[in-house]
């Protein structure tokens, strides 16, 4: 059989391969320039296929800590066995043990998120391990530069958000049809619900009102869809409120095509707040108008011309949706999807990572020299 001349990459994920946006992306925008394997649990899900890319999956059988190790035993094995150029590794707890075993390895550590749960003793201890484990990696990229900043990284690479165009269409809509794509844990949906519900009502008061709509679609894990769906029976509102459950990415092109407001309503907390939400550029790339709350990230990209901000309030969501329903006629979403179009993942792939890691692995050449590279 006739050898690669590609680099070999390794992407190391807990996701299972399709179920993580980003490195998904990374596989698919890239697969014609590396020979990319991707290895993750399995957690049962259905089997996303990408021709060009080699899927490996890990037994998630077991108590907790039985599985733990069998998951660090198979990236061990996996690198042991390999001769991978990279390995791009989606942090994990536990990842720098894997970076100690293999020392002469070029590793990249990838940071998409810092801990976002309702415990803040659990979230500064978990960022703590964070921050150690990664500063034994030489290389580190992030997905926001105020994160990295927050966390006390002094040398990583922007490596930002990206977003697909899930609809082309210019044409206005007759109506005001909303649109949430996201998980659904610790997202406080059922506030933005209420407040949907409060802005109904009072157009339902004008005889004149426009048709509206609001479509979930996601998942959640405690609970959150069953507290939802148990508000929409209660208030009848099985016509105006659907919900989807989970979509993978690939399919969401059919309910962006029937939308034109995007709904980015994630919590305020302090966890959130230089966390770029990858549904705020789905909407945009996508020409939708947008209600967001006004998260640091969110305020860097949502304005005037392409929506609105707000807290996260029923009343806040209530007045947004005023604001924007007066709005509408004047939002044109060939040129929200232009303002935005180098956060296209094709964009952040091609022109950000491919060059990133062609550099890391110049460096791995020249190892011997003992220079670290430029990281920018």
């Amino acid at each position: 059989m006739e050898r690669s001349s590609k680099l070999k990459l390794l992407i190391v994920n807990k996701d299972q391969f399709g179920y993580h946006v980003d490195p998904y992306k990374y596989s698919v925008y890239l697969k014609e320039d590396f020979e990319i394997t991707h290895l993750s649990w399995d957690y049962g899900l259905h089997k996303i296929h990408q021709n060009g890319i080699e899927v490996k999956y890990i037994s998630r059988r077991g108590f907790k800590l039985l599985r733990y190790f069998r998951f660090l035993r198979a990236i061990h094995n996996e690198i042991r066995n390999h001769a991978y150029e990279l390995v791009f590794m989606i942090y994990f707890p536990g990842c720098s043990l894997i970076r100690r075993l293999h020392p002469t390895r070029t590793f990249n550590v990838d940071i998409r998120s810092r801990t976002v749960t309702n415990s803040p003793l659990r979230n500064r201890m978990r960022d703590l391990l964070l921050v150690n484990e990664c500063k034994t990696f030489r290389h580190i990229s992030i997905i926001s530069q105020s994160l990295s900043h927050n966390l006390g990284f002094k040398n990583t690479h922007y490596l930002p958000l990206g977003g697909e165009c899930f609809s082309g269409e210019n044409t206005q809509k007759d109506g005001l049809y909303l649109l949430y794509v996201g998980s659904l844990d610790n997202r406080d949906i059922m506030i933005f619900v209420k407040g949907f519900h409060r802005f109904y009502l009072d157009l339902m008061s004008d005889p004149d009102a426009k048709p509206i709509h609001f479509t979930i679609v996601g998942s959640g894990s405690g609970g959150e869809q069953e507290e939802i769906w148990a508000y929409i029976q209660k208030n009848q509102l099985q016509d105006v409120i659907s919900m989807e459950g989970f979509v993978h990415n690939d399919l969401l092109h059919h309910y962006f095509k029937k939308s034109n407001i995007g709904v980015s309503f994630i919590p305020i907390t302090d966890y959130y707040q230089d966390q770029p939400p990858t549904k705020t550029y789905e909407y945009l790339l996508s020409g939708l108008a947008v209600i967001a709350t006004a998260t640091n990230e969110n305020i860097k990209t949502i304005n005037e011309k392409n929506g609105v901000l707000i807290q996260d309030k029923p009343e806040a969501v209530l007045s947004g949706l005023q604001v924007l329903a007066n709005r509408m006629e004047s939002y044109q979403p060939e040129a929200i999807r232009k303002e935005m179009e180098n956060h296209l993942w094709i964009r952040i792939a091609q022109d950000n990572l491919k060059p990133y890691l062609m550099k890391l692995a110049l460096y791995r050449v020249k190892k011997s020299q003992v220079l670290p590279i430029p990281l920018t």
